[in-house]
């Protein structure tokens, strides 16, 4: 080190110093987009920035000991003014690796989950006026390049990185935008009879295409539930119900109130701002708590302690939804809890969280009526909870027909529908029974369905 020239020496510790003046730079940086994030509801950028945290930090970990190195190697070589930045970068390199960028790395795999839960598909009303605007087999491309650019809410607002074919806008808001041009495009002389929507009653009494994301049944005059996001086109972004979300628990290290871990509990408030559906206070639950955790496939279930913590969460903020609404909140959570981060991603990705719009339509193809469409969807929470006790990597369907046909026998007496006996329903209830191994999956659906009042229950 000694044979070291002045210049070799100092252009070392030059290095050093603009190795640890640039990381500093993007550290502040970084710092005060994540800050500016939480602060003014830019929850799509915050999580997607999130995903990527433990790599970012990791870069700026690994030069700060760049810099600690070309520090210590100048050091060496002579130059004894040194000491006091290799004291400086070596406190800074540590806080970086143990602070900052372990910690990521544990909790990268809850963020990308975090992600998941709170931009997938979501599921909200449309009014009966916009409904007949949705027809056709792929509609939502040609209404979004037919209305103006609109201004998005902070929650909806992305990094413009990378140009998207995926769009942007909220389905309402087009939807919205849409008939406001069809009004004034409309000819102020229009006699009023010539005024009314030219969509027939039968036209709209059809099935929807699955592509249109519309649930069966649709009826005119009567809002319609659309299931939206990447799947028929919407760039994904962060539901707006976490404006509703203490920020104690949308940090990527969260806490619920009573100080305990609440990443289950940020997961389960981003999966139900996105699946309730339009009656989400009528939904068919009765929780027997015991066979439910005895049965699932998170057995032994340590979280399970934590129920009453977790219930006064959800109560806060779904107590105005009824208690049945609560328990499958606390109880989804705690699922969560217990769940491994791979369990959760997979079960997320095959959309389990949802009401299947797929089979939701098919049966109303086969003759379902609209009494049985809404049993099914009031069912909807209990088949989210069964599918996520028996998930099993891989499995793609809910039992929903399981616990149609369950309830039906149990609490609704009488013969099934008829359409229920139909091949393609037979088929579906074998993919429900399969691939669940040694799991009990009646077992599961009685405990979810326990002592319910059949009378109380229509």
């Amino acid at each position: 080190m000694s044979k070291l020239t002045d210049a070799e020496r100092a252009q070392i510790f030059w290095t050093a110093t603009a190795i640890a003046v640039a990381v500093s730079l993007v550290q502040g940086a970084i710092t005060t987009l994540v800050e500016i994030c939480e602060n003014e509801g830019l929850w799509t950028i915050r999580f997607s920035l999130a995903r990527r945290e433990h790599l970012w930090w990791t870069g700026i970990a690994v030069a700060l000991v760049a810099s600690l190195g070309c520090m210590v190697l100048s050091f060496l070589a002579g130059n004894n003014s040194d000491s006091l930045g290799i004291i400086l970068l070596a406190s800074a390199s540590s806080l970086a690796v143990f602070r900052y960028a372990w910690p990521a790395w544990r909790n990268r795999h809850y963020c990308s989950n975090r992600w998941t839960a709170w931009t997938g598909p979501s599921r909200t009303g449309i009014d009966a006026a916009l409904v007949p605007l949705v027809k056709g087999t792929d509609p939502w491309k040609i209404l979004s390049k037919d209305v103006p650019v609109m201004k998005q809410h902070p929650v909806d607002i992305r990094l413009p990185l990378f140009k998207s074919n995926l769009i942007a806008d909220d389905p309402t808001d087009i939807l919205k935008a849409k008939k406001r041009l069809n009004d004034i495009e409309k000819s102020p002389h229009q006699p009023a009879d010539e005024e009314k929507p030219t969509t027939s009653i039968t036209t709209l009494e059809c099935v929807p295409h699955d592509s249109t994301g519309l649930y069966a049944p649709i009826h005119e005059d009567k809002s319609a539930s659309l299931l939206w996001g990447s799947h028929i086109g919407f760039s994904p972004r962060v539901s707006r119900g976490i404006l509703a979300v203490p920020q104690r628990l949308l940090k990527s290290s969260p806490l619920t109130a009573s100080g305990h871990d609440g990443q289950s509990v940020c997961l389960a408030h981003g999966i139900l701002g996105r699946n309730k559906g339009l009656e989400p206070y009528s939904f068919i639950l009765s929780l027997d708590t015991k066979k439910l955790e005895e049965k699932c496939v998170q057995w032994p279930r340590p979280s399970k302690v934590l129920r009453s913590y977790y219930r006064e969460e959800m109560n806060a903020a779904y107590g105005g939804l009824g208690d049945r609404f609560v328990d499958a909140a606390t109880e989804l959570a705690l699922f969560l809890a217990d769940s491994s981060h791979s369990l959760i991603e997979d079960w997320l990705a095959a959309r389990m969280e949802h009401q299947d719009h797929a089979l939701n339509n098919q049966v109303a193809r086969l003759g379902a009526s609209d009494e049985d469409l809404k049993l099914l969807y009031r069912l909807s929470y209990a088949a989210m909870l069964v599918s996520l006790s028996a998930h099993r990597k891989g499995r793609k369907c809910r039992p929903e027909m399981k616990l149609f046909i369950a309830y039906w026998r149990k609490h609704s007496g009488g013969e099934l529908p008829t359409w229920t006996s139909s091949r393609e329903v037979v088929e579906r209830v074998g993919e429900e029974e399969s691939g669940v191994g040694d799991t009990d999956l009646d077992a599961l659906i009685d405990a979810v369905l326990y002592k319910i009042d059949a009378t109380r229950s229509t």
